[in-house]
């Protein structure tokens, strides 16, 4: 009986040995490298807006609003045969105010002087070449303010999207060159995040610069260049290597 003893111990002392070495089997914390990249792309505008005003002022009000619906009719008149409007190009009218105009003297007495009505025209085209034309029948047509001149791109996740993938991927590469020169291996992603920043290099016009051409009349077309938007996509990522 005591030998039979002895000999189960020394066959269950391989199984304890074996399970105390698995319980003490400890992984080591994986470190991350941290990258920062970018990529870009220049593309030309698809879309081009522009907004028109027209101011009349008068002693009552209702001169002032008839005087402005006639010229504002005239002008929507003209612009309509330039736009395409049977596809994707549009003109609305925006943002019609009537206000009185007061005069205060040095007591502080307020004066009535006339109404203003002022009425403002959006048009929206993707005929980028006809932007020109459209300021200079404006003008012709008796507009107060031509401003807030956008050449934009409509459908911008197309490109966007594209440039996300695009910068993920170059990072990710980075990460992976980074590691293997330590001799090491990227094993997963701590944290990313993506920002898509648009820059347009084309400056916007003043609509005061328009409204001084508008008063001393225009005979030669009007200068446009709408130039290229550049399109960033920003990755800042850690990538955990091992």
């Amino acid at each position: 009986m005591k030998k039979l003893l002895i000999t189960l111990f020394l066959f269950c002392l391989p199984i304890l040995c074996s399970a105390a070495n698995a319980i003490t089997i400890t992984e080591k914390n994986m470190g991350y490298v941290s990258v920062n990249t970018s990529a870009t792309k220049e593309v030309v505008p698809d879309t081009a807006s522009v907004y028109f005003s027209v101011e009349t002022v008068a002693k009552d009000s209702k001169t002032a609003v008839n005087k402005n619906k006639e010229i504002t009719a005239a002008l929507i008149l003209a612009l309509k045969p330039i736009l395409a409007l049977d596809n994707s190009d549009s003109i609305q009218t925006r943002n019609f105010i009537l206000k009185p105009n007061y005069a205060v003297d040095k007591s502080g007495k307020k004066t009535f002087q006339n109404y203003t009505t002022s009425n403002t025209i959006f048009v929206k085209t993707k005929n980028l070449d006809n932007v020109s034309k459209l300021i200079d029948t404006a003008v012709a047509n008796n507009v107060t303010n031509v401003g807030q001149i956008n050449f934009y791109i409509e459908n911008e996740k197309q490109y966007t999207n594209e440039l996300a993938k695009e910068a993920i991927n170059k990072a990710k590469v980075i990460a992976d060159l980074t590691a293997n020169t330590l001799n090491q291996k990227v094993k997963g992603i701590k944290a990313i995040s993506v920002n898509i920043y648009t820059n347009n290099q084309y400056a916007q016009n003043s609509p005061t610069l328009f409204a001084s051409k508008a008063s001393g009349g225009v005979k030669s077309s009007t200068p446009i260049e709408y130039g290229k938007i550049k399109l960033q996509a920003n990755v800042n990522a850690e990538f955990y290597v091992k």
